[in-house]
């Protein structure tokens, strides 16, 4: 089971089907927030849309194609930070996150991120990680950036979300690259 302590209070831990209400509320609260970005989030959510979101990230850890962690600030839910599209032919994943607004600008995407990466970069012995988001996320953008990730294109109209095309920003970092910074 993945776990990662970052501090004495902000924490990583792998899904289970017991925090199914944690991220239904989560979700639901922040619904306007996050629907830009998480275009399978719709006004519809259940608490069985939770427990399917789960599931699917626990399957996604069992077929060893990534991992879905929480976020956890004082033992309270507070986003999600995930590994997935891994390409083990090419040792890469994509990095994922999305925070609830109350828990912005404290740097807990940031510090979860870089445990991830570690994680990636270590236990899983990748080589490149990716980052894709819309060009005008500016706060994702930052996380990309902060974490020493470098902007290697913007793919026009990329996505169709709330009824529009959006250009996606795509970010890589390297082992290597990882590995010198922390040095």
């Amino acid at each position: 089971m993945f776990r990662s302590q970052i501090d004495e209070n902000i924490e990583l831990r792998l899904l289970e089907e017991q925090h199914a209400e944690a991220i239904y509320r989560l979700l639901k609260e922040n619904q306007g927030h996050l629907q830009a970005e998480l275009t399978w989030l719709t006004d519809e959510l259940t608490l069985e849309d939770a427990r399917e979101y789960i599931r699917a990230g626990l399957a996604r850890q069992a077929a060893n194609n990534g991992l879905r962690a929480g976020i956890w600030l004082h033992d309270e839910l507070a986003g999600i930070a995930s590994l997935h599209s891994l390409v083990w032919a090419d040792r890469k994943a994509s990095l994922g996150y999305w925070l609830g607004e109350a828990y912005q600008g404290k740097g807990l995407v940031t510090r979860a991120c870089g445990s991830l990466i570690n994680h990636a970069f270590g236990e899983l012995d990748l080589n490149r990680l990716e980052i894709q988001c819309d060009r005008e996320n500016v706060r994702s953008r930052k996380v990309a950036e902060r974490l020493g990730f470098t902007l290697e294109g913007i793919l026009r109209q990329a996505w169709w979300t709330q009824g529009r095309f959006v250009d996606e920003a795509v970010y890589g970092l390297l082992k290597s690259e990882w590995h010198a910074a922390a040095t």
